[in-house]
């Protein structure tokens, strides 16, 4: 099988390469560096500078010889999103609508194509734990409004006749994440104050609760997508269980050793903070017999490690 992974330089994307090289997947990556990560360069039998919004680089990449692509690329922190709403519309469409165009001009309704979406399209206010078929909310950030959006270009695209599986993983992480996700900021705070460049943390909303998958689960799923996702569908990627953002600062201490005086910031507190996030995988499971099978503390533990060598 060859497989087209866009965004492949990314957390998510170097993950996923290990993962499909190691089921002897033949790999070609897309990304907007120089060149292919380092701990991925050698499992690649290609790789392309490209900008996937534009029509005229998409066009120069070998699609007529992939089986399947998985589009990792795009805009993911949730945050930042406020700050940039047209860009992240820009891009986060973008990228899918010009891939479904070219390939619908190759004629390759057979080439099987993973979008990832977000669990983040859901609307919090409802019945837990969200499903597919719950409610979604564009309005709740510019990050969901463009995974929504993405994803309506991924269901027209099914409907003329393409071959797209769509996939809504929720939090998710790992060794490897970088900052503006809550593991690895806490995780650097934490080592702040082990080196003695700090003495206290500065954290957002602790009470709220979400759903976190390791990135190695993750990528896993999306392997399994490609080989049995039923396409048109839309699939949660998802623990199933909930856990505070003092759990995980608990795991993070207990990883690492450090004790940390805690002061909550405004800077970090987002105007959609809702109390109790979390989603439900049995469609995923029942199509294609993932469970996730990484618990959180033996995230955690991979990712005090991580950030250790970075300061090193």
């Amino acid at each position: 099988m060859r497989v087209l992974v866009s965004g492949i330089n990314g957390f998510v994307g170097q993950h996923l390469a290990h993962e499909l090289h190691r089921g002897g997947t033949e790999l070609f990556g897309v990304g907007q560096q120089s060149e292919a990560a380092e701990s991925i360069r050698p499992l690649l039998s290609g790789y392309a500078i490209c900008d996937l919004t534009d029509s005229e680089s998409v066009a120069k990449l070998p699609l007529e010889s992939m089986d399947a692509i998985v589009n990792l690329a795009g805009l993911a922190a949730i945050g930042l999103s406020f700050e940039k709403p047209i860009t992240y519309m820009d891009v986060n469409v973008g990228v899918l609508s010009v891939l479904m165009k070219h390939i619908k001009r190759l004629n390759r309704e057979d080439l099987r194509i993973v979008a990832i979406s977000s669990g983040a399209v859901y609307a919090a206010q409802q019945r837990m734990p969200l499903k597919e078929t719950s409610t979604t909310d564009s309005t709740s950030s510019p990050y969901a409004a463009s995974k929504l959006a993405m994803e309506k270009v991924g269901l027209d695209s099914y409907a003329d006749g393409l071959n797209i599986v769509i996939a809504r993983p929720f939090n998710h992480t790992g060794p490897g994440q970088g900052v503006g996700f809550i593991v690895p900021d806490l995780a650097q705070q934490l080592l702040r104050i082990e080196t003695g460049e700090s003495n206290k943390i500065l954290v957002g909303n602790l009470d709220a609760k979400r759903d976190y998958t390791d990135v190695r689960d993750i990528v896993r799923a999306y392997r399994l997508l490609l080989e049995k996702g039923v396409s048109g569908e839309i699939y949660n990627v998802c623990s199933g269980t909930a856990r505070s953002g003092h759990d995980i600062l608990g795991y993070l201490q207990e990883a690492s050793g450090i004790d940390a005086k805690v002061e909550q910031d405004p800077n970090k507190l987002r105007p959609s903070d809702n109390p109790v996030i979390y989603g439900e995988h049995h469609k995923l499971t029942d199509d294609t017999g993932w469970q996730p099978s990484i618990s959180i503390e033996q995230t955690i533990s991979a990712v005090i490690p991580y950030w250790r060598s970075r300061k090193q």
